[in-house]
Parts: structure tokens; sequence; C-alpha cells
């Protein structure tokens, strides 16, 4: 099972004719509090680059292991979307083995989009997830693990639809990276901004990226029975003996309001407790 056999694909394109009318713009409304992830109704749009740094097997494996213990494992099916290939002007430095580690970790918690290699076809599974989302009520989370030009190609299709202002209110992208925005095409990082909630956090690089490894860490994560798999993969297509970084995880410890849970806390609460 690869990128493209995935549960959603079967129900996408009716889902895009059948909700836009449901999906109509709201009101903007003035001084609201700042939107809160809600389990019961919104989505997680995990983007990750894989175009060229490594990392983003291990925040893959992250992003897993925190999901399934808060959640449980039938909740990914219903509430979360992992998409590869999420490039900007990096697309030249795509890293085609990063399948393998998606494939480990996501294949039997719904599959994931493979946008390197079905590009437009990805954007419109998304738009129809999120559609599908807006319209039950739910908002978007978008864990912009690269860079936002998937994000905008899909905000621009929602938008068509008429829901640009539901998308400035209920889709919201958080961006930890300088570089992940250098990257990204200048006009797409404009778009983004403009007509989504975008949440811009500190470098969790800081807090997350370890040269050398963590020899500790790595023993729990590939000793772990329900996740061990998963680390495994990750450790394979990047050595943790190189360096111990899962730092795009820092958008979704925003996104749950975790806040800052560095290496020896996360392996402490999600892969030593029972």
């Amino acid at each position: 099972m690869n990128g493209t056999a995935i549960r959603h694909v079967a129900f996408v394109s009716a889902v895009m004719t059948t909700v836009v009318a449901a999906a109509a713009p709201a009101d903007d409304e003035s001084d609201e509090e700042p939107a809160m992830f809600d389990s019961k109704t919104d989505l997680i749009s995990l983007h990750y680059d894989h175009a060229p740094d490594r990392d983003d097997g291990q925040s893959a494996a992250a992003d897993r292991t925190i999901l399934q213990a808060l959640f449980g494992a039938e909740w990914l099916e219903r509430h979360v979307v992992a998409v590869s290939g999420a490039y900007g002007e990096n697309a030249r430095h795509f890293r085609r083995d990063s399948d393998a580690v998606m494939d480990a970790v996501w294949n039997d918690a719904g599959g994931w989009l493979a946008a390197h290699d079905h590009r437009r076809r990805v954007v419109g599974q998304l738009a129809g997830l999120w559609l599908h989302t807006l319209a039950d009520g739910g908002d978007v989370w978008v864990k912009e693990g690269g860079q936002s030009d998937l994000t905008a190609d899909v905000v621009r299709l929602l938008r068509r639809a008429g829901i640009d202002t539901d998308t400035r209110r209920r889709v919201h992208v958080v961006q930890h990276s300088n570089w992940n925005e250098r990257q990204t095409t200048d006009a797409d990082l404009a778009y983004t901004k403009k007509h989504t909630d975008y949440i811009r956090i500190k470098d969790a690089n800081r807090f997350l990226n370890v040269k050398g490894g963590d020899d500790a860490f790595e023993k729990a994560a590939r000793a772990h029975p329900a996740f061990g798999a998963h680390w495994r993969a990750a450790f394979d297509y990047y050595n943790p003996n190189h360096r111990l970084d899962f730092s795009d995880t820092g958008e979704l410890m925003r996104i749950l309001e975790l806040g800052e849970v560095g290496i020896d806390a996360f392996r402490e609460r999600f892969l030593t407790a029972p």
C-alpha cells in the first residue's frame, strides 16, 4: 500500500460536489478568542517535504506516537491526513527513499498522500477532506513541516468553492522554520498568510534536535510495543547516532497545546509510560 492507495480516494470526488453548498461563507467575527483544537470535530493535515532533510522521518514517527497515544488508533483515520512532498523551491531535492518511512508510519493508520508523484490529484484530495471537515463544523489544522506551496494550492481550490472567509478563520497553518518560509515560493507564502490563520512559532530545533543522538531515547523508541516499528523505520531513514531530530513536531505540539515537550520529557511521557 502506498501513498496513492488510501482511504480518502474513493469518496473525495463525492465530497467536493456535495458539500460546497453546505460550506457557505460565514461572517467575520471580531475580537474572537484564539482558536483551539477540538479533537471531536477538527482535522490535522500533516505536511512533510522530505526535501532534502531527513528529519521528516523522525517527525512522522513522533507525530504518530503523540496522536495515537492521546487519541487512539481508530481516531487517526477520521481526524488525520499525512502528506509527503509538501515542498516549494526545494522540489528538486525530494528524497524518494522517504516513501519507505511514510509507509511504515502511516499505512496502518489510513495511508498517506504522495504529492511528489500526484501533485494535482493530492491537492484535490486535500481540498475534499478539508471541505468535508469545514462543512461538518470542524476546523483544519496544518502542521507545516515543509513549505506552504501545497497549502496555498489547496486554499485556492477551497476559495473557488466559495468559502474564502472560512479559510481565514478556520484553516490554521502552524510553521516554525525560517528555512521553510525561505524555500516557499514568495507568492504562495504571501497567499497562505493572507487567506489562512497563519501561526508562526519559535523554531523547535531548540528543544527537539540533538547532534549525536540520545541513547536513552533511541532505546525506548526502538523497543516500544506500539510505536517501535515506526521509530525503527525512521531511524533506518535517518541515523539517530548522527542526529536525533523531530523538530517539525513542534508544530503539532502547538496545535495540541502541549507546550514545548523536550526530548527527555517526550520519552518519559510517550515512550516509557504505560
